[in-house]
């Protein structure tokens, strides 16, 4: 009896310092830092139409397309993190499209994730 009670009062100290670190991690993702991100992923969007309008390799296409998916990774918010990951799915199919050299299907794509974006930076204003 004496074991299972060091057992029960370990388990339940470990529950604790877990539900403690997550929330305040949760916590650290402050608003100007989300912000921040998604003002970001729109300029690299934009950036990577520009670029496609201009005639870019392809090859360098998908690179800044890989990029903005690491710069979305940022905006973290509970009530955004379906919308996010749709979007960066968008933008999965706009590298692929690019390594296949089906620009028009990325174009497509590119102009869907910069949709995509907008709509998160409204609802994430909406919310805070």
């Amino acid at each position: 009896m004496n074991t299972f009670k060091k057992i029960l009062v370990s388990y339940v100290l470990a529950v604790s310092m877990a539900a403690i670190t997550s929330t305040a991690a949760a916590a650290a993702t402050s608003y100007e830092t989300v912000q921040a991100a998604i003002d970001n992923t729109q300029a690299k969007v934009a950036e990577i139409i520009a670029a496609a309008n201009n005639g870019t390799d392809n090859e360098v296409l998908a690179e800044m397309v890989s990029d903005a998916r690491q710069l979305q990774k940022d905006i973290a918010n509970n009530v955004l993190d379906l919308k996010r990951n749709q979007a960066s799915n968008v933008l999965k199919q706009a590298r692929t499209a690019f390594k296949n050299n089906e620009v028009d299907v990325a174009k497509a794509a590119l102009t869907d994730a910069a949709n995509r974006y907008k709509e998160i930076e409204q609802l994430y204003a909406a919310n805070h």
